[in-house]
């Protein structure tokens, strides 16, 4: 990129720091963008018309962001503490969809299971539903706050069946609480599902 370059967002003359889908923007609008396309990359990841190519797509979509990002992290010399903190969420945002695409099929599912974390000095326990479940784990609606790499303790209400799992990403929703994503520590069909087929699972 030519440092004479501008951002090519409206109305900012900013010089552009990266690129993203051939466009040069500033860090500030750079860092938007990627939030954006993350958040929609995030909800596509739930559709049931998801597609390969889309996915392909998604797979080239995140290796530019997280290489964009890297080059600006060892380049800048003037980031701040907030500046880094964003430019890591962002790459681990983009690892943890990366980490989804590569895990096979997932089921749209609204499961009642019982959540336990053994923390020491702050152990809780709470009734939470699934979104989605598949194979390795889960996206979860969670009321407390939790860490990544966090080991809770992931209990079927219906059946009891018990199963230990790790925190791999956590967000907060606009709505409150929390929405989190699981991945079971052994290699278990803890659902005790059929994954042979990637059709979602109609519940009521």
């Amino acid at each position: 990129m030519k440092i004479s370059e501008h951002c090519s967002a409206a109305d900012c003359q900013r010089p552009a720091a990266a690129t993203l889908a051939m466009r040069a923007l500033c860090r500030e609008h750079f860092v938007v963008a990627c939030y954006k396309e993350l958040e929609g990359a995030t909800r596509r990841l739930h559709e049931t018309s998801f597609s390969e190519p889309s996915a392909e797509a998604l797979r080239h979509f995140l290796e530019e962001c997280t290489r964009q990002v890297t080059d600006i992290a060892q380049s800048a010399d003037d980031l701040d503490n907030l500046g880094r903190a964003r430019l890591l969420d962002i790459v681990m945002w983009a690892s943890e969809l990366g980490s989804r695409l590569r895990r096979g099929p997932r089921r749209q599912a609204r499961l009642q299971i019982l959540l336990r974390s053994e923390k020491p000095g702050r152990p809780w326990e709470e009734e939470a539903k699934t979104q989605w479940i598949s194979r390795h784990g889960a996206l979860v609606e969670c009321e407390h706050t939790v860490e990544t790499g966090e080991i809770l303790q992931v209990i079927q209400v219906d059946t009891g069946r018990q199963a230990e799992a790790r925190v791999v990403w956590q967000r907060r929703r606009g709505t409150g609480g929390h929405e989190i994503g699981i991945e079971f520590t052994s290699a278990i069909n803890f659902w005790e599902m059929d994954w042979s087929t990637t059709a979602p699972d109609q519940n009521p």
